[in-house]
């Protein structure tokens, strides 16, 4: 819950404070009111910039769309609502739902035109080159016609969608998403001046560039097999501990040898529903991917005492998990469980976090060599 909610938190931020900053533009000094007009164009070279560091196309292709206003500069309330607001809505909630396929290939290209495609489509209508006459007659007895109620339609379509996707995902690009369709909404219906709407079109390009930051973060810092904290995040965690600490070490028990039954693939399968048994049961520790079929769990001073029922919770639920694999010799899906040896130690004071983390490996291979599957603790070091 709070990882999703997390995702929503900045997004929905530079929403409300770019709408704040926004109603009081006008009392900015003349030097700035210069500077206004450029700054979504800035703003969104940098993150094209940035989309093509970290080969993100789809933010490449959100960027070019919240682009059209600026360039195309359409005054006219309805012809921003068809060809320029349901478009963009429409593809931002499309993009929520499809992969990433990298910056400037085939995929990128082809997603590119058809969003120019739907663009120049609105456009022609508005223009009267198309006609759908049929669609402005009144929906039933309302005061509505058709072409509104189809519009609102797609709106509220978009929103729901990628609302709910985000919800049940947690995803960062879907909350981004969902912020970005609400700033459309409110740049298309409450902006009263150019430099309003330079202000919150500058905070859509902002919006995706903190996206980008994020992004790169996580590629950095996060396993992208198992989601959890990886080796480098870990050595961060571990430079600020306090002097009060227990690191335990967690083995997946005969690994090799499943991989050499089942396949690497199947393997991977087994890893990601260890990461997930460690993510339910590791609090209040934090667990990350050591490296391999090994994940570290860190204690911190005040939850010493939780620190081996937690560990002994884990074990447990890793060992009742059951995972679908295939078995090639069977050739059926079969279910089979692992079970992990883990290792702890608690630091003393002046020890190395180096030390401690060797002791928890010994106290691992203690687990191993008694029989696997079981919690071993690390005798304090002779000089304490």
């Amino acid at each position: 819950m709070s990882e999703r909610l997390g995702s929503l938190l900045v997004p929905c931020c530079i929403l409300l404070v770019s709408v704040y900053a926004s109603l009081y533009v006008g009392m900015l000094p003349p030097l700035w009111f210069g500077i206004l007009p450029l700054l979504p164009l800035i703003l969104a070279g940098v993150a094209i910039l940035l989309a093509w560091h970290f080969n993100k196309g789809r933010v490449l292709i959100l960027v070019l769309l919240l682009l059209i206003p600026k360039l195309y500069g359409g005054s006219d309330q309805q012809a921003s609502l068809t060809a320029y607001l349901v478009v963009s809505c429409f593809c931002i909630s499309l993009l929520g739902f499809i992969p990433e396929r990298g910056f400037f290939n085939h995929f990128a290209v082809n997603r590119i035109l058809f969003i120019f495609m739907l663009v120049g489509w609105c456009y022609a209508i508005e223009r009267g080159w198309i006609s759908f006459s049929f669609l402005d007659y009144r929906f039933f007895s309302s005061s509505f016609t058709w072409s509104t109620v189809l519009l609102w339609s797609v709106l509220l379509l978009s929103a729901g969608t990628t609302g709910v996707a985000w919800w049940f995902s947690g995803d960062a690009f879907k909350a981004s998403g969902l912020v970005s369709i609400v700033s459309l909404l409110v740049i298309s219906y409450f902006v009263s001046s150019d430099t309003q709407f330079d202000a919150l079109l500058s905070a859509q390009f902002l919006l995706w560039i903190w996206f980008l930051l994020m992004e790169s973060h996580r590629m950095a810092y996060l396993d992208d097999l198992t989601k959890l904290p990886g080796r480098r995040s870990l050595n961060e965690q571990l430079v600020g501990l306090s002097k009060q600490y227990a690191i335990a070490m967690v083995d997946v028990d005969h690994f090799k040898k499943f991989n050499d039954t089942y396949g690497h693939d199947m393997g991977d399968k087994v890893l990601k529903n260890v990461a997930s048994q460690l993510k339910l049961f590791a609090h209040p520790g934090r667990a990350f991917r050591y490296g391999g079929e090994e994940f570290t769990v860190v204690f911190r001073s005040k939850h010493l005492d939780e620190a081996e029922s937690s560990l002994e919770t884990i074990r447990e639920s890793i060992e009742k998990a059951f995972v679908t694999v295939f078995d090639p010799k069977k050739k059926q899906e079969v279910d089979i469980n692992v079970t992990v040896s883990i290792g702890v130690a608690f630091a003393v004071s002046g020890e190395s976090t180096d030390a401690v983390l060797k002791r928890a490996d010994d106290a691992l291979y203690q687990s191993k060599k008694k029989g696997r599957n079981r919690l071993t603790r690390a005798p304090q070091p002779k000089n304490s």
